[in-house]
């Protein structure tokens, strides 16, 4: 595909050797990148990885470093796991050969995609500044504590950030992501819409994770949802990422968490209340916010017409981009090839 024609058939699902696997959204038709990150189009992804193939997928995984430690400034960082012909000899050694369906699977991030939260906040707030990825940090400074000279002195010390890895995204591909992700929450249709902030325009792309195989769910292993994001989509100020685990659509509770955080951000930085806050200034415990947000936001079109399909189809609906919980791992890769539903 290129920028100038960008466009792919959904058709619904793709069909692989005897494994049809299905687009929870339904049959999109023929729909360029930027429209399918706005509904979220699960066909387009399959599509798009099957042209990519491993190696594609693999060259990307390694640019924006989602196969390696962030770098933050905490104890025991885990490594994301990602796509490779290894991983699937690990967890699969009865299957151990890395077929087309796995390429799919690996496309809307099923089976060997088990992504960490700090990962992906980083890789997308690359996306949002242009390419550049930076070490995330906790500390601005340490100031200096006691008389210089006392037992009690500590000296100053400053955190020499690193230089961002700076990785090459051509201006019009840039854009175009851009323009997908700020659809996503500005456009009807969108997956995140219901968190529209009118002249703080987010950017954002919402997930649901899969923690165990379809018809297994039970009360306690409902899907996570996530929520990645930043704004103001065209000059990127600040950049969140949600995960709530066993709620359910990305869109319908992340999303709202994210806005929150938002709305937050938005007075502390421009003093005055955000246009359409989803939470009034909380005099109460800040989870409560989260729990009114969740409950003011409106279910979105998008996820309904989702819903109503996946259900005529026996199933669940689902987001494109799906990553299953880092801490999830009893769930192995390789070992369900049943369709799952993308983060």
């Amino acid at each position: 595909i290129t920028i100038q024609n960008s466009n792919l058939v959904c058709g619904g699902g793709v069909q692989v050797g005897n494994k049809f696997t299905r687009c929870y959204g339904g049959n999109h038709g023929t729909l360029g990148v930027r429209r399918a990150i706005h509904v979220s189009c699960d066909g387009y992804f399959y599509r798009l990885g099957l042209k990519m193939g491993l190696d594609g997928i693999m060259e990307m995984v390694d640019e924006f470093d989602l196969n390696k430690r962030s770098g933050i400034d905490l104890p025991n960082e885990k490594i994301s796991w990602t796509p490779s012909r290894e991983l699937k000899k690990r967890f699969n050694p009865r299957n151990p050969e890395w077929k087309d369906i796995d390429t799919v699977y690996a496309s809307f991030g099923q089976a060997t995609d088990i992504m960490t939260p700090i990962s992906m906040l980083r890789a997308e707030a690359a996306v949002g500044i242009g390419g550049k990825l930076y070490v995330p940090h906790l500390l601005k400074e340490i100031r200096a504590v006691g008389k210089s000279g006392t037992p009690d002195h500590r000296p100053a010390k400053v955190f020499a950030h690193p230089e961002p890895k700076i990785i090459p995204i051509p201006e019009d591909q840039h854009r175009l992501v851009v323009d997908g992700m700020w659809d996503v929450v500005n456009t009807p249709g969108g997956t995140g819409y219901g968190i529209k902030m009118a002249g703080f325009d987010i950017a954002g792309k919402t997930g649901t994770a899969q923690v165990v195989s379809r018809g297994k769910e039970g009360k306690n292993n409902k899907d996570h949802s996530w929520f990645v994001s930043f704004a103001p989509a065209y000059k990127p100020e600040v950049s969140i990422i949600s995960i709530i685990e066993n709620v359910g659509f990305g869109g319908r509770f992340s999303g709202p968490a994210v806005r929150a955080v938002y709305d937050v951000y938005y007075r502390k930085t421009r003093g005055e209340e955000p246009p359409g806050a989803l939470v009034a200034q909380l005099k109460t415990k800040p989870e409560d916010g989260l729990r009114l947000a969740a409950a003011q936001a409106k279910p979105n079109p998008a996820e309904a017409t989702a819903a109503k399909i996946a259900r005529a189809n026996g199933g669940k609906p689902s987001d494109t981009t799906r990553k299953q919980n880092p801490q999830q791992q009893e769930s192995k890769p390789g070992g369900n090839t049943s369709p799952k539903k993308p983060t």
